[in-house]
């Protein structure tokens, strides 16, 4: 627990600038000042970690603006910049991430452990971005982080609280400005600021000499992003392959040209997009029906000037929607123009006033029933479902070439095995056989489109093993 102290110094951080730091000695709190210190390049910490990840715009009932998210991460840091993460998180539907990330100061590369959202593919980076994220993991061991600084002589702090509090400026091991404040008394920073992060550590333990909070709040200003608790150890030695990946990955394939792939006579698919998301279209006689308009206005005003070419002179008539989470939705202000129509579940439109502002909203229709879509000889059928990922969801069905549309409902990685169904793959099946649906292709927003023959192979693996079951 914070004193009142600590947290008007907390308040205090928000306002101060970030000073542009000199160089000069690594530091490294110790007893009761923050002194000079050296720490050998293969010193490592490991630190297994529990917590909660409070994110926006993604909640399973669109009335909630924010959704709490169950996360585990084991993470090495070793000092010579070397780190292993391995993360997992637990969101609405019983939808499970479990990546492991390891990085040097050559580059960073990360691979999907469930081998259902990356497949197997390796998402590699450069070095520049394997030193950004090494500093930011710096941030959740202040000790190891004071040993990879560039400090400045203290700030001040005003009044009487500059007597028990020291703020330091420095830059991070990415070379970004970054504060801290020490409690002079102890040694021990209460709080370290990035141009987007406040860390609060409390409840100091110690492992060989070594100090660690065990708790860790995240805040963005005001906004709580993440709580932490921490148990630290200081292994003696790591084995020689800590840092390798596994066995079983490929490096990531080339996707190709940004296009409209077409998947049946007036049906394509968006491929090729930056963000990996595909955006999928049915095209009338007359009118052009979209479904999801994911990541961002940017890409969704590519993906329309990509319609537009493809199917020239047809009105767009109406943006389906799967269900109202960010990714699924950011695009959708590309599509505005007068008479199109913007289509949800149930109580989707206060999620997309939230998100996206009244004007968007204003173009919103709740779908609570079955509802057919007359695109000029082709009509398509919306289903309204109850997900346990998102209460709003929306599955499209097109009749005539036997095709759904989902959004995070059934996955396949666009190079991988096929994987077990998660809870909303369950869900889907009970829909398409309450409605009788005759499916021979399924198409979603991440992954490959898959086959019925596809989805039956998923639902006999959730049979024999449950969806996200650890392959490494």
């Amino acid at each position: 627990m914070l004193t009142s102290h600590t947290s008007r110094l907390l308040i205090l951080l928000q306002r101060l600038p970030l000073l542009p730091p000199f160089a000069g000695a690594c530091i490294l709190f110790s007893g009761s000042s923050v002194v000079a210190h050296t720490i050998s390049p293969a010193f490592a910490v490991t630190l297994d970690m529990q917590g909660i990840r409070y994110a926006s715009h993604q909640a399973a009932n669109p009335q909630n603006a924010v959704q709490e998210i169950k996360l585990k991460q084991q993470l090495i840091l070793q000092n010579d910049g070397q780190f292993r993460s391995v993360s997992e998180s637990l969101w609405p539907g019983n939808i499970r991430f479990q990546f492991l990330t390891t990085g040097n100061k050559a580059g960073v590369a990360e691979v999907d452990l469930l081998q259902w959202r990356q497949g197997i593919e390796i998402d590699r980076d450069n070095a520049t971005a394997a030193r950004k994220e090494y500093a930011d993991l710096l941030f959740l061991s202040p000790a190891l982080l004071l040993e990879h600084t560039n400090m400045r002589m203290s700030s001040k702090l005003p009044g009487a609280e500059n007597k028990k509090y020291e703020q330091i400026n420095f830059n991070d091991a990415a070379g970004r400005p970054a504060s801290m404040i020490i409690e002079r008394s102890s040694g021990q920073p209460l709080s370290a600021k990035t141009a987007s992060s406040i860390y609060e550590y409390a409840d100091y333990s110690t492992a060989q000499n070594f100090k660690q909070p065990r708790q860790i709040t995240v805040k963005n200003g005001d906004k709580l992003i993440l709580q932490w608790s921490i148990t630290a150890q200081v292994p003696e030695h790591l084995d020689a392959h800590t840092f390798d990946l596994p066995a079983g990955y490929v490096e990531k394939q080339v996707k190709g040209a940004f296009r409209a792939t077409m998947i049946a006579p007036g049906t394509y698919r968006v491929d090729g997009s930056e963000s990996g998301y595909h955006t999928s279209f049915s095209v009338g006689i007359h009118s052009v029906a979209i479904y999801d308009a994911p990541i961002s206005t940017a890409e969704a005003a590519k993906v329309r000037a990509l319609i537009e070419q493809t199917a020239p002179g047809r009105k767009l008539a109406y943006v389906v929607l799967s269900h109202t989470h960010r990714d699924h939705i950011a695009g959708t202000p590309s599509y505005m123009q007068e008479d199109v129509q913007i289509l949800t579940g149930k109580d989707g439109k206060l999620a997309v006033e939230r998100q996206l502002g009244q004007e968007v909203a204003s173009k919103v229709q709740e779908v609570s029933a079955p509802r057919d879509l007359d695109l000029g000889g082709c009509s398509i059928r919306i289903y309204p479902m109850a997900s346990s990922h998102a209460s709003d969801m929306l599955v499209t069905y097109d009749a005539a070439n036997q095709i759904v549309f989902q959004g995070d409902l059934f996955y396949l990685p666009e190079v991988g095995p096929i994987p077990p169904v998660f809870d909303v793959g369950l869900e889907l099946d009970s829909l398409i056989k309450q409605h009788q649906l005759q499916v021979q292709q399924l198409v979603g927003v991440h992954g490959r489109s898959g086959t019925l023959t596809d989805f039956q192979k998923a639902l006999e693996l959730r049979m024999t093993a449950k969806p996200g079951e650890e392959k490494n």
